[in-house]
């Protein structure tokens, strides 16, 4: 689907990436060694307390994540990206907050010790944003599974290598994206892989 690409970015395990989008344009996002998940940001440039919200996302859908077709909703509630194609198992969690240092503390992890939370906010940095805050990501490639009494399991994710999604911007947004740091459970499998993101238009 994406046919003419503008930007293509290679980003290593445990690092973040931030980018600006046009309304329209489409978003590749690929695991290029599997079991990678990535946490996934989107803020409209005109206004960056909005933002896509998982919380918003799943009552505006009536699912627990989008599928083809389905958008994420900011909290206005308004769509800021959509899900046009999905080449990967279709694991991609909105229940997870964002790993940082206190999870990896809680973990027993030694620090400093690289996360998505930081990941953010340097990326947002990068683009001269400051927020005082970090929305929940969408945890995209991510099988956080909820169990039929209500718990969940963190499992490895299902995707192989070179699976990929693409998303449609549905406003102009800034977009930052996490090839996530999690080795100290079942996460990423055991072991952070690196991503690639794409953009251009169909």
């Amino acid at each position: 689907m994406l046919r003419s690409t503008r930007v293509k970015r290679h980003v290593p395990a445990r690092t973040g990436f931030g980018f600006a989008v046009n309304v329209g344009d489409l978003i590749r996002i690929t695991d290029l060694e599997g079991q990678q998940p990535v946490d996934f940001w989107a803020f409209n440039r005109a206004n960056v307390t909005e933002y896509l919200s998982c919380e918003h996302t799943k009552p505006s859908i009536s699912r627990l994540y989008p599928r083809i077709g389905d958008a994420a909703y900011t909290n206005h509630r308004r769509p800021i990206v959509r899900l046009v194609e999905d080449n990967s198992p279709g694991q991609h969690d909105m229940q997870f907050a964002a790993c940082d240092r206190w999870r990896y503390i809680e973990l027993g992890a030694a620090l400093p010790h690289a996360s998505c939370t930081d990941n953010l906010h340097l990326a947002l940095d990068d683009l001269a944003i400051r927020i005082g805050f970090t929305p929940q990501p969408w945890n995209l490639f991510t099988n956080f599974f909820v169990e039929p009494d209500g718990t969940f399991t963190i499992k490895a994710p299902d995707t192989k290598a070179g699976d990929n999604l693409t998303l449609r911007a549905e406003m102009d947004a800034y977009i930052v994206v996490s090839a996530c740091p999690q080795d100290m459970n079942a996460t990423c499998g055991g072991r952070p892989s690196d991503i690639q993101v794409e953009v251009g238009t169909a």
